[in-house]
């Protein structure tokens, strides 16, 4: 009876303990600066993110470790006929950034959802938060970068952005 008692209470508090792992796993954390927002939770290894934006153009998320856009990772999200994506770019220098499939690189981005309505646009997708190639950053609880925010008007992603503004985060 001593056994079951105790082998009952192990169980009971290694249940709340992953309970609160899990709940901790997925705290949102949010951002928000020149009316564009940010949303991320961490669940299963991976970082899910919402981002929205005053726009019916391309939204933009990107992390650095300077606040230079060089060798920046950057989250590009719009809508194409009625279909949202969410296209990963590598900053080579300012101005000058490439999808990373273009450079032979490995896609991470998965869960991409989103839409447009009345000039706002939201997006939602996820990625590992190990990165899988050079041009990708790690994204774990805790690593700090330089967030860059950025949208425009156009869903062209060659098109100059109307706002663009950066962010010290923790992750």
């Amino acid at each position: 009876m001593k056994n079951r008692i105790q082998h009952t209470l192990f169980f009971g508090i290694s249940l709340l303990s992953f309970s609160a792992c899990e709940a901790q796993e997925q705290k949102m954390q949010k951002i928000s600066k020149k009316g564009m927002g940010v949303q991320w939770y961490f669940k299963n290894s991976r970082i899910f993110f919402t981002m929205s934006a005053p726009t019916n153009g391309w939204v933009t998320v990107g992390f650095n470790t300077t606040e230079k856009m060089t060798n920046a990772y950057l989250l590009m999200g719009r809508v194409v006929e009625h279909k949202a994506e969410v296209v990963e770019h590598y900053t080579i220098a300012a101005g000058n950034y490439k999808p990373i499939k273009a450079l032979n690189g490995e896609i991470q981005v998965q869960n991409v959802s989103g839409y447009q309505k009345a000039d706002t646009s939201v997006f939602q997708f996820s990625l590992p938060i190990e990165a899988v190639g050079k041009y990708q950053k790690n994204l774990s609880p805790g690593s700090k970068y330089i967030m860059t925010l950025a949208y425009s008007q156009e869903d062209d992603f060659q098109h100059h952005s109307i706002m663009r503004t950066s962010i010290n985060v923790e992750l």
